[in-house]
């Protein structure tokens, strides 16, 4: 089997995401352009699982944007999820949006405000539903049951 790349995350990311920005980098730099975009993310996902002990390889070779072994689909998909948390958190964190948030006092600010309202929501559900996919992982191991 094959070494895992980045390019087969970063599907998954498109696949479970709707971003106009990543969009636009894929039809201006195509899949190059994404794996650039989505590689510091790549990291944090790697960091997250670490600190999380979830048992998955994250060794990688970033000069050729690949795991240094083939992943399960699953382990793919918590990647996947938490390269989105990342992804998010930077989205939610936009200091402009803060900033037009703060400046205006019409509508604007209203709609600025429920939409990052939206995304921290949107945000915490996904950090909690990964943190279970990671959690089921412990579980299998330890499970009495089986």
């Amino acid at each position: 089997m094959d070494n895992t790349t980045y390019l087969d995350i970063v599907e998954m990311v498109t696949s479970l995401l709707k971003s106009y920005e990543l969009d636009a980098i894929y039809d201006t730099h195509s899949e190059d352009g994404l794996i650039t975009m989505l590689k510091p993310y790549i990291k944090y996902a790697a960091g997250e699982l670490s600190v999380l002990d979830s048992g998955i390889d994250m060794s990688r070779d970033d000069s050729m944007d690949e795991f240094d072994n083939a992943l399960s689909d699953a382990e793919q998909l918590l990647i996947a999820k938490y390269v989105l948390i990342g992804y998010l958190t930077r989205d939610k964190n936009d200091i402009l949006q803060m900033r037009l948030h703060l400046q205006d006092g019409d509508f604007k600010t209203f709609a600025e405000a429920n939409n990052l309202n939206a995304k921290a929501s949107a945000l915490e559900q996904l950090k909690e539903e990964v943190a279970w996919d990671v959690k089921k992982i412990g579980y299998r191991d330890n499970n009495v049951w089986a």
